[in-house]
């Protein structure tokens, strides 16, 4: 078999760097004996090799502050009234930059990181709350938090706990104030455990736009009380954790699915330590220690002498460390 290894756009091998046998009898230059100058272009090649889910469409630009990856959702306006949401729209979250010298395996994973919080946003906003006669949001990621912070004892009240008698109907009336994708809750099973946590399971109904999986129409939940306040967190959680494995299931790169639990972990350990055990030549060591050196230099921040510069500086103190 060819000991030759193919390069990605962006890649150049460190001078003398080993090629490593696989146990396969596949030969590799692994991410670690090279060396990365990304361009707006070999980024927009790897994200042409990326498959997720095409209402999240996924791109590369450039400005002034360098190279970025930005999700587009196609989607509706959450916050429109019933009428106008029925018009699809592509609605872009925020920018992810990408450094030239950034792996190319972190490059994937920051369009992986980008897809998964570009969901959690939209998740955030399909969750409302009836409460005082109107309908809120309160886990959007649009809250005022400067006003919060300057307003904080009065969002630091407790949630109302619910009598021991009736749980059931306490319980179904907080459900009735919670509608997530225009579909709502229901209560299907209510039980308390020995260590005194509550098992709760949330039947949802009639979805609307959801980017809930089909497949999911219970979801649950185990909490410490049933107050409002527990159960919403609670709830809130678990729909994220539903969003970020579906991103884990259907993320792939090449056809590889990277993040699916299906993969056994004993064989990415594996795979991690063929790459990496290995014995580096005396020459090419120096190489290898030189080159990281001056990339870990390259991610120290420039730090001006104002207040944020003080205040790290004290924390830096408190652990010995003096070399910003």
């Amino acid at each position: 078999m060819s000991k030759e290894v193919p390069l990605r756009l962006g890649e150049k091998i460190m001078p003398k760097a080993p090629v490593v046998k696989l146990s396969n009898g596949a030969y590799c230059v692994p991410q670690h004996y090279l060396t990365y100058q990304h361009t707006l272009q070999s980024v927009e090649e790897l994200i042409c090799d990326i498959d997720y889910d095409e209402k999240y469409v996924v791109f590369a630009s450039q400005d002034a502050g360098g190279i970025y990856i930005q999700v587009g959702v196609v989607g509706h306006d959450n916050y429109q009234t019933n009428s106008s949401r029925s018009e699809l729209k592509l609605l872009f979250g925020r920018k992810w930059r990408v450094e030239p010298e950034l792996p190319t395996s972190e490059v994937i994973q920051t369009v992986f990181l980008a897809l998964k919080k570009s969901r959690e946003h939209e998740v955030r906003e399909l969750f409302k709350l009836s409460t005082n006669h109107s309908t809120t949001t309160p886990f959007n990621s649009h809250v005022d938090l400067p006003l919060m912070a300057e307003f904080s004892d009065y969002s630091s009240t407790k949630g109302q706990f619910f009598p021991e008698q009736g749980k059931g109907e306490s319980l179904a009336a907080i459900l009735d104030s919670i509608e997530y994708d225009g579909c709502k809750l229901s209560l299907k099973h209510l039980e308390q455990r020995r260590n005194g946590l509550w098992l709760v399971d949330i039947e949802l109904h009639r979805f609307t736009h959801s980017i809930f999986p089909e497949s999911e129409t219970t979801v649950y939940l185990q909490v410490a009380d049933l107050s409002s306040n527990t159960l919403c967190r609670a709830l809130m959680d678990e729909l994220i954790r539903i969003s970020d494995e579906h991103v884990d299931k259907h993320f792939s790169y090449r056809g590889f699915h990277r993040f699916d639990p299906a993969i056994e972990i004993s064989h990415i350990a594996d795979l991690s330590q063929q790459s990496r055990k290995q014995e580096l030549a005396g020459q090419f060591a120096n190489v290898f220690t030189k080159t990281n050196y001056e990339i870990d230099q390259m991610r120290i921040p420039s730090v001006s002498s104002g207040p944020l510069a003080q205040k790290n500086k004290a924390i830096l103190e408190l652990f010995n460390i003096t070399t910003i």
